[in-house]
């Protein structure tokens, strides 16, 4: 039986997020391992690294075949990366170092999070 996960995004991660999240627009949390179309450094064997990636709500997702649930709606990820989560996931912003922290119960799981959005992604309208 898989190991249950549940992400918490904080305010400002959520202030950043949401306004990506429209129109079907989904979220992955990327391990960036070289696999799939979104992850193309593979630097695994020197760091556990992930990437929060919005995409189209048509996107190829195929890698990304479990869900978490957060509070932002259900998050995609590649499910042989659920070894490196906890059971208990919060993204945080690090206001000192301006990037979003990934942690679990214990441990700091990735201290620099990047958010990309992908071509796929339906884009927020821009305010004059």
């Amino acid at each position: 039986m898989a190991e249950e996960h549940e992400l918490t995004f904080d305010d400002e991660v959520v202030a950043q997020l949401k306004p990506l999240l429209i129109d079907g627009n989904q979220l992955l949390l990327s391990y960036d391992d070289g696999v799939g179309p979104y992850s193309h450094h593979g630097l695994v064997a020197l760091q556990v690294s992930f990437q929060l990636v919005v995409v189209g709500k048509d996107a190829n997702v195929d890698d990304y075949q479990a869900l978490i649930p957060s509070n932002l709606g259900p998050v995609r990820y590649k499910d042989y990366s659920g070894r490196f989560l906890g059971k208990q996931l919060h993204a945080t912003f690090n206001r000192l170092m301006h990037a979003i922290k990934l942690s679990d119960e214990g441990e700091q799981i990735d201290d620099n999070v990047e958010v990309i959005v992908d071509a796929s992604a339906s884009q927020p309208a821009q305010s004059n």
